[in-house]
């Protein structure tokens, strides 16, 4: 066991990687100094051959493998790494990824929004099933740092995905998990190693430039002969999209999902005012406003709209 780990360690140092000894209870790191504003003297010793071989010859030896993300290499660009957990048991999802058993499943769904294939990189499974998706570092502009979950700004992906970029850490394919009683394992082709950050998961992971905020939408106007029932939508409508602008951090995305499928209720009973395309473009100019992202905002309107729909008429007697 002690060779086998730190044969991996020295391979990936090999491959200008640092890597660092971790927990094989926890997998926490058990040397400090290698954070997000680590500097190039405490990062040294993560790329050290003689230090790496000291570690797992002596107090580490047992120690996981743990490779350092965001910074390596003879450039200073490292890797990045795309975790894809396994849903636990029982755990609630936001209503728009109700469907999804891990985060697989939520990264295939934007790669088909974005109309490209799942990315083919470096790939290693968990012993818990979840998998990690190697990448290398942007060749310019800032390095990517961390993020857990979903999240409203870059680099947070989604649910039961997180990022490991400046500052993180991932356990390298081959330490093996006492708890599960596997090893983490490599599922790529031997010849694969981490590719380039496909344009579309690129753009996700990178804050978008600032912004002036959106105005905020002009408010829907019954005329004074109109009916009862459109008065009503309008006014609906209108107290939507200002609950949506309002909106707190933490709260943007579930509001905007409750707003759209409670609209989508309510087609119905006044469609002059409630079609689908007055609804999508108050509600997605008031998430613009709130600070959300126009894809995902379009992704839980849509969402929200669709299950409204396929909900209305169902508390009537």
């Amino acid at each position: 066991m002690t060779e086998t780990q730190r044969s991996v360690a020295m391979v990936w140092l090999g491959r200008g990687v640092p890597v660092i000894p971790c927990s094989r209870t926890d997998k926490g790191p058990m040397v400090a100094g290698f954070g997000r504003d680590a500097t190039a003297e405490q990062l040294a010793p993560f790329s050290d051959p003689r230090q790496v071989w000291d570690w797992w010859s002596g107090r580490f030896k047992r120690a996981h493998v743990g490779i350092l993300t965001g910074r390596g290499g003879p450039d200073g660009r490292g890797l990045l790494v795309v975790d894809l957990d396994v849903r636990k048991e029982g755990s609630e999802l936001p209503p728009e990824y109700a469907y999804a058993s891990s985060g697989v499943d939520v990264l295939e769904r934007m790669a088909t929004e974005a109309g490209e294939a799942w990315p083919e990189t470096y790939t290693v499974l968990t012993p818990s099933g979840g998998v990690h998706l190697y990448f290398r570092q942007p060749e310019d502009g800032p390095l990517i740092g961390c993020a857990t979950g979903a999240g409203p700004t870059a680099p947070h992906l989604g649910p039961l995905i997180d990022v490991r970029g400046v500052g993180g850490l991932v356990i390298a394919a081959g330490s093996y998990s006492a708890a599960q009683g596997l090893p983490y394992r490599r599922t790529s082709a031997a010849d694969v190693v981490p590719q380039s950050l496909p344009g579309w998961l690129l753009e996700r992971l990178r804050p978008a430039a600032a912004t002036a905020p959106a105005p905020r939408p002009e408010p829907v106007r019954a005329l004074s002969t109109a009916s009862r029932s459109d008065r009503y939508a309008a006014a609906a409508l209108n107290g939507a999209a200002d609950d949506v602008s309002d909106a707190p951090e933490g709260e943007r995305n579930r509001r905007l999902f409750a707003a759209a499928r409670r609209l989508g209720e309510l087609h119905d009973t006044a469609p002059a005012v409630l079609d689908e395309s007055t609804v999508r473009e108050q509600l997605l100019a008031a998430a613009l406003r709130s600070g959300q992202s126009e894809r995902e905002a379009q992704r839980t309107i849509r969402s929200g709209w669709e299950r409204g729909l396929a909900g209305r008429g169902a508390g009537a007697a």
